[in-house]
C-alpha cells in the first residue's frame, strides 16, 4: 500500500513512508498492529496515516480475530513528588 504523501502539514518537511509499529487503544484495550504503512516526516518526525491504513486497522480489529500473539506491560504509578 505504498503511495506517496504531500510534505508534512506541520513543517513542510518530505513526508516518506516506513513501516512500523502502531499501538492504539481500542475497546479498553490496547493493542499494536505491526508493519503499518505510515508516513514520516523526516524533518519534524510527524506521523500521518493515510485513510485506507486507518480504514483497514478498524477492519482487522473489528474482524475479532486472535492476535498473533499477547505482551505483558509493566504498569507504573507517577507521583507529583519525583519531579
Amino acid at each position: 500500500m505504498s503511495g506517496t504523501y504531500g510534505n508534512c502539514f506541520y513543517c513542510g518537511g518530505e513526508v516518506e513512508e516506513q513501516y512500523m509499529p502502531r499501538e492504539l487503544r481500542w475497546q479498553d484495550k490496547w493493542c499494536i498492529l505491526e508493519d503499518v504503512p505510515v508516513g514520516v516526516c523526516q524533518q519534524c518526525g510527524e506521523k500521518f496515516l493515510k485513510p485506507e491504513v486507518a480504514k483497514t486497522i478498524d477492519r482487522i480489529l473489528q474482524e475479532g480475530k486472535a492476535p498473533l500473539r499477547t505482551l505483558e506491560v509493566p504498569v507504573y504509578a507517577y507521583k507529583s513528588d519525583h519531579v
